[in-house]
């Protein structure tokens, strides 16, 4: 019997809302997206390293930047849906009294990803990407 849809989604769901270290052990879920997401950036998108949101290593750095991607697109869809409920509201008064509706969609679309991009700057110039940082809540395994 092939597994559920629901199974599955709920499992993933779950890595990602899950800390970053498990046990000592990064967390699976967000190296896999971050080691992904880091192969279509810089072989499908070909962005450069140093403008690109994921970085090749080390691996804590991978899940430090998958958590913040995870939490970026929950806040972009987020405001998205906030501004077209925004939007629909205001239209739908502007046309119960019979008056044009302004356009404020653009403007609200527009805000929104000027601060995913501003965002986006700050995680590029973020003090974690140094290669000499000291993550100090996890260590290297030596096996």
């Amino acid at each position: 019997m092939p597994p559920s849809l629901t199974g599955n989604v709920l499992k993933a769901v779950k890595g990602l809302l899950s800390p970053q270290i498990i046990d000592n052990r990064l967390n699976p879920c967000h190296l896999a997206v971050a080691t992904r997401a880091y192969w279509i950036q810089s072989h499908i998108l070909r962005i450069p390293d140093r403008f690109g949101f994921f970085s090749p290593g080390p691996p804590r750095l991978q899940v430090y930047q998958s958590v913040w991607f995870t939490f970026l697109v929950v806040m972009f869809g987020f405001l998205l849906c906030t501004a077209f409920f925004i939007w629909g509201a205001v239209v739908m008064l502007y046309r119960l009294e019979e008056r044009p509706a302004p356009t404020l969609l653009g403007p609200m679309v527009a805000l929104t990803v000027v601060t995913i991009a501003s965002l986006w700057v700050l995680e590029c110039f973020d003090r974690h990407r140094a290669p000499d940082y000291d993550w100090g809540d996890w260590k290297v395994r030596k096996e």
